[in-house]
C-alpha cells in the first residue's frame, strides 16, 4: 500500500435539495398503505409535520398534468412503467419541479424546507 492509498480524502456530502427531500416525505406517505401511524416510538408533531407535508404534497402532485403527474410517481418509484412514448421523462419530470417548487416554497406545511 502506498502513501496515496493510505490518504483517502472523503469529499463532504452534497446537500440534497429541499425539492428532492419533500418528494421523498411524500413518497414515504404514499407506501403507507393506508397505515396511519408510524412503527416505533415516534413522536406526535413530528408525526403531524410528516402527515401535513405529505398530504400537502400529494394534492399539489394530483393537480399536475397527467404526464407530469406520472413523471413524478416514476421518480420516487411509486410506478415504475413509462406510458408516455411521445413524451421525454427527463422533461416531463423538470417540468414538475418547475411547477411544484413556487407552490411548495408557499405552502405553510412546506415551505420550512426551502429556508
Amino acid at each position: 500500500m502506498n502513501i496515496a492509498e493510505s490518504a483517502v480524502v472523503e469529499a463532504a456530502p452534497e446537500r440534497e435539495s429541499p425539492f428532492n427531500v419533500v418528494m421523498g416525505i411524500w413518497a414515504r406517505w404514499m407506501r403507507l398503505a393506508d397505515q396511519q401511524h408510524p412503527g416505533g416510538d415516534a413522536n406526535l408533531q413530528d408525526t403531524r409535520d410528516f402527515m401535513r407535508t405529505a398530504e400537502a404534497v400529494n394534492v399539489m402532485v394530483d393537480g399536475l398534468p397527467r404526464v407530469n403527474w406520472w413523471a413524478v410517481k416514476k421518480s420516487q418509484g411509486i410506478c415504475t412503467v413509462w406510458r408516455f412514448p411521445d413524451s421525454s421523462y427527463a422533461d416531463a419530470l423538470q417540468g414538475a419541479e418547475v411547477a411544484l417548487v413556487p407552490k411548495m416554497k408557499n405552502h405553510i406545511a412546506v415551505r420550512r424546507y426551502f429556508n
